[in-house]
Formats: structure tokens, sequence, C-alpha cells
């Protein structure tokens, strides 16, 4: 390998962290190499530097984009209080960015992101951890090519933990939308409703999440999607009914078969477009991936390192789209799409559920006021 990508770290600990493991997601793979860290904790920066076993530390990322020649910086918070002006000067110092999701609360600032990087000419991508997972990629393929017929339908189930409705919107819905962008293309509309409890979520439900994520309402949400080629996609969620996340996935229907999700990204493909429990003739297989289940000595792999591990992945296709001048898997691009659903969400719901085209118009989130 000719180049090694010099490496800067942002985190911010107690308001965001490090997310999931973006300080260390880089650590083992020979094209980078981390050379900076900035916190604006002093404790949680030294911590940071020695976990990543460095010594050239900044309590302010801006100073570390001035005087470090960095090639690509991991953006880890996960509040978004300071996710605009740190994509854009990540992207005004000319270095690619890898950044924590969700991308943005409202569309204003997806649109400035987006541009921030576009001007710079950087790639930019997200940590969605499931894009590159190896069952995920090959189900995708063999919907794509036809083998289960025609895609129909795609269902997302997200956690439903006490974050449900309109705070898992944002947090979990990243995820799912990414992957239905993935597999059926660009959103063309939304249509959406919200509620607390038994009513119709209003202006006067606004509130805060656990962490600054923007604006949130409502304790439950159930969203439509429509893609090219009649595709419908479906995610709902509502508060409270965890049961241990056992209920997170996503189910694709096809022409001839379904296809489940699972938690950590493992996939189970039914041979038909409905569910049969009474038919013991069909059942649910697993699609294994061999170097993804199993070590060289044909060991399972423990999959609750799935998100260190797709991170890897991501990485990797990240410097290949770098090198090779190409869109990166979990973009940006991509994740704006997913702020359109996000606030498209709103949007509906405070129009009476009416379809909506994508793009929306209206940039300005319906939450904001003034």
């Amino acid at each position: 390998m000719s180049k090694k990508y010099r490496v800067g770290i942002i985190g911010s600990t107690n308001r965001g962290n490090y997310g999931h493991g973006m300080d260390t997601a880089f650590t083992g793979l020979e094209a980078f190499e981390v050379v900076a860290v900035a916190d604006d904790d002093p404790t949680g920066l030294a911590a940071a530097a020695k976990r990543l076993g460095i010594t050239r530390q900044y309590s302010d990322y801006r100073e570390m984009l001035g005087k470090e020649k960095l090639d690509i910086v991991g953006i880890g918070p996960r509040w978004l209080t300071e996710r605009v002006p740190m994509v854009t000067a990540v992207a005004e110092a000319g270095c690619h960015v890898f950044v924590e999701k969700p991308l943005a609360s409202s569309l204003r600032d997806s649109d400035a992101m987006l541009a921030a990087c576009e001007r710079a000419k950087v790639k930019a991508m997200m940590a969605h951890q499931l894009h590159l997972l190896p069952p995920v990629r090959q189900a995708f393929a063999e919907i794509k090519s036809g083998k289960y017929g025609r895609l129909l339908r795609i269902y997302g189930q997200p956690s439903d933990d006490a974050r449900g409705g309109g705070e898992e919107l944002i947090v979990h819905g990243s995820h799912f939308f990414d992957l239905m962008v993935d597999l059926a293309g660009p959103p063309r509309w939304v249509s959406a409703h919200l509620a607390v409890g038994d009513r119709d979520v209003t202006l006067a439900d606004k509130r805060e999440g656990r962490e600054p994520i923007g604006p949130i309402a409502g304790d439950s949400a159930a969203v439509m999607l429509g893609f090219d080629h009649g595709v419908r996609g479906f995610w709902n969620s509502t508060a409270n009914l965890d049961i241990g996340g056992v209920i997170y996935g996503l189910l694709i229907q096809c022409e001839k078969a379904t296809i489940h999700m699972r938690p950590g990204g493992d996939i189970y493909i039914y041979p038909g477009p409905v569910i049969e429990p009474e038919n013991e003739k069909r059942a649910w297989q697993k699609l294994w991936v061999e170097s993804w289940h199993f070590d060289a000595e044909h060991k399972p792999r423990p999959m609750k390192d799935f998100i260190h591990r797709g991170n890897k992945l991501l990485l990797e296709g990240f410097l290949a789209a770098i090198e090779k001048d190409t869109e990166p898997p979990a973009s940006m691009r991509a994740a704006g799409y997913i702020t359109e659903i996000i606030q498209g969400t709103y949007a509906s719901h405070f129009a009476g559920g009416k379809r909506l085209s994508i793009p929306l118009v209206d940039r300005k989130h319906p939450l904001e006021v003034g």
C-alpha cells in the first residue's frame, strides 16, 4: 500500500463521548494511523490518548485541524449540538469525514454539512455499522439480483424501548432508513402519524431527548415511505415494549421469499412472501457466511462485537472510495435522505398524514420555534 492515511479523532467526554467506538475504529487497519485526538474534557482527553497510544492531544478540535496534517477525521460525539461546526471545520481543512449517526436534527443542518463536503470535495461517511455486515450484503445482493422475485415491502422494527416514538425515530430510525435507501433507492414520499398515548401529537408535545439530538415529540410513530417500482417501506415504534432487544429487526417481503435481519445483522430466509405458521414444509433458514460467522478453525465468532467489526468494514469501504474516487458506503449523501424521512415524518403528521414528496420543499423543522 502506497499511502498511510493520517487520522485525527474528535470526541467530547460526557457530551456525546466517542459514539459507538469511533475512536478505536481505525485501530488495527494498516492503511490508517491515528496521530491526534481532540476532546474538550481534560480527563477524557488524557484517557483517549492513552487508549489510542498517542501523544498529540488537543482541547480544541480546531487547533488540531490547524496544526496536524490530517487526511481523515473521525467525529465521535453522539450529541448534535456541535455537529454542523465540526463537520464544516473538518471539510474546510480538506479532510475526509467519518461521523457518528444520526447526521442531523434538521434538513437545514443536513443541507449545510452536505454543501460543506461538496465544496471541499471530500468524502463523507456515516457510522451505520449494519450497512456492510456480510450477511446483510449477501442478502441484499440476492434480492437485487431477482433471486426472490420482485421486492415488495420493507418493515423496520426498532427496539421499542423507553426511547420509542420521536426519540427512537432519529436514534434507531437512522440505521433502518439507511438500509431501506440502500436496498430500494431514494425515497420519493413520506406519510406519517405520531401519538402520545392514545392522542395525536401537537406542537405542545415538543421535548428534548435523553441526549441533545434536536426537538422530538411522541411516544409512538408510524411511518410509510414510497420508493421507485412500487416498493413501500414501513417503520413503527412504540415506547416501553422492549423485551431485551429481541424485537429489533428488518423484515423484507419479496414475491418468493421473506428475509428477516435480526439483531447483530444475522439473516434468516423464509420460502414465501407470507409466513404460514401451519405449513410444516416451510421453515426459516439462516444465511451463513463462513468468513463472518466462523474463525479459521471453524469456531463460531462472537456476534456481540458486530459494531466494532462493522466499523472496520465501513473503513475498508471508505478507503476504497477515497482511492478510487467513488461514493463511500453509508454515505452522508444517503444520510441526507434519512433526514428527509425523519423531518418528513413530523411534517406529514402535522399535515394530517398527507403524503409529502421528497425532497421536502420546506427545509425548516416543524418543531422549530420562530
